[in-house]
């Protein structure tokens, strides 16, 4: 006689319920790994770009090299790729290289030095190598940035030949070059001088870097004279010069004793790598925004869920009257879980490929609606608001993100002021772009932070999250804009261009 077992409803729909559950983690997970993909062939395209050569290792090996990297080399990807990078150094400088990228994948920071990079056809390639620790999958590895310093070299080796191509390269070099006496009094500096740092030759000769504030740091002038007395020569020092209008250029120092017409005198040689820099944080701080997105949209609806449901039971008990002594702290906790949900919101708008909704927007009639909110804002905190709204093209914009980028900015503009301060909001355009700026009043940002505002979670504020810039960052990007910066003691400006 056979046995009939019956499997109880409840029991199968269980199953089921379980079955759906894991086709659900199984789809999230598809989902997640295309978005990361996304994210990486953004942040290739972007590399592929950049006029350096750059480079991602983990151990000794490549896992990516930019079109760049393999113009310059004359090496395709698929060469590169799994094979050790000591191959494509000269061997003059292999076992320096392999040390310091050793060092850097172990935590240690190594100062950005010279190379030679051996090219397919058996050239060799001068470069200026900087490098970062970042993390794939867990794992550290490299960024390196190598600069084009060949220019440079030829303009060292030009100067060794004789005098008088020493004076033509002197000239033409795309560097800047000043020859000092022995004590640091400018006797000559080169065209690219005058372009870069706005003084011409006859404001400067006959007088020293300190009289005319060209250093940032006025230390640096005692130590550039130590270091010639002590070696006779200086290799790429990095140092900051100070334009005649006020702004600031970061460059690698090289110095030479040489002799002109009997008299010990030096030759200065001022490479100029703001822009370098420059691209160097945006690349770290693209591949920090990508993380900080990618963990945001791993967790932030696994902690949003949870929260909502302890929401939902804080309000139930405020309605239960043998509780009405504790409605003070369920009033609190509601609010702080609230002020949870905000920060998780902000942390999600980090996401690089957050999808927006593109249309037709004019931005000057973006601001004009917010005008009353930030006006209001502004008055309650006995501060001023100046609208300067010249007519603008049409853009094509997501406005629940760019209304959030100017309250971000605005907020950030109010915050750093006094009572009785101004802020201005002003839009204007060229031929290429769209410019948004929101100026403040303030005390400005302090040049030893500057590099530092726009990184997730870095913030000055006692209650700050660090997230408002980085979101606004985010937001420029996705609508292939750019963020910069301008700071001085009497305020700081955030413009924003988008291009047409």
């Amino acid at each position: 006689m056979k046995q009939v077992i019956n499997t109880a409803p409840t029991e199968i729909e269980a199953l089921q319920q379980e079955i759906n559950r894991l086709e659900n983690i199984i789809d999230y997970y598809k989902q997640q790994e295309k978005t990361a993909w996304r994210s990486w062939n953004t942040l290739r395209q972007m590399a592929d770009y950049a006029p350096a050569l750059i480079y991602i290792l983990q151990g000794n090996y490549f896992v990516y090299v930019n079109s760049t990297f393999e113009s310059i080399t004359g090496y395709s990807e698929v060469e590169c790729l799994n094979t050790e990078f000591w191959n494509f150094i000269h061997p003059d400088y292999r076992e320096m290289t392999r040390d310091r990228n050793m060092a850097r994948l172990n935590g240690e920071y190594i100062p950005p030095y010279e190379t030679k990079i051996l090219t397919k056809d058996g050239n060799c390639y001068w470069g200026y190598l900087s490098s970062d620790l970042i993390y794939l999958d867990g794992i550290p590895a490299a960024i390196g940035i190598i600069q084009d310093i060949g220019e440079l070299k030829k303009a060292e080796e030009a100067l060794m030949i004789s005098e008088a191509k020493f004076a033509k390269a002197f000239a033409a070099s795309p560097n800047i070059m000043i020859i000092t006496t022995f004590d640091g009094l400018y006797l000559d500096v080169n065209e690219r001088f005058t372009l870069v740092t706005g003084y011409t030759r006859s404001e400067v000769i006959g007088k020293a870097a300190n009289e005319l504030n060209l250093l940032v740091d006025p230390e640096d002038h005692m130590l550039v004279q130590k270091l010639i007395l002590m070696n006779g020569s200086i290799r790429n020092l990095e140092i900051k010069l100070k334009t005649k209008f006020g702004k600031e250029r970061t460059g690698l120092l090289s110095s030479e004793i040489i002799e002109l017409d009997g008299k010990q005198c030096t030759i200065n040689i001022f490479n100029d790598i703001t822009e370098h820099k420059h691209m160097s944080n945006q690349i770290a701080r693209l591949a920090q925004l990508n993380l900080v997105g990618e963990i945001a949209a791993s967790i932030g609806h696994e902690i949003r869920n949870p929260m909502t449901s302890v929401r939902g039971f804080l309000q139930m008990f405020m309605s239960e009257e043998l509780l009405i002594p504790y409605h003070d702290y369920f009033s609190l906790m509601i609010e702080e879980l609230d002020r949870a949900n905000q920060i998780i919101s902000e942390f999600l708008s980090l996401a690089k490929n957050k999808t927006i909704t593109l249309e037709t927007r004019n931005l000057k009639q973006i601001i004009e609606t917010l005008s009353p909110l930030i006006a209001a804002d502004a008055i309650k905190q006995d501060k001023y608001l100046v609208l300067d709204l010249k007519d603008i093209p049409d853009l094509l914009l997501d406005e629940k993100e760019i209304r959030q980028l100017i309250l971000n900015l605005v907020i950030n503009g109010l915050e750093a002021m006094p009572a009785g301060k101004t802020i201005t909001i002003k839009t204007y355009a060229n031929s290429n772009c769209v410019f948004l700026k929101v100026a403040d009043q303030g005390s400005g940002i302090n040049p030893e932070i500057i590099d530092k505002i726009d990184r997730p979670f870095f913030t000055t504020k006692e209650n700050g999250t660090g997230l408002g810039l980085p979101v606004c960052h985010s937001i420029a990007m996705r609508h292939n804009a750019t963020i910069d910066v301008k700071t001085n003691s009497e305020g700081t400006s955030f413009i924003v261009s988008f291009k047409i």
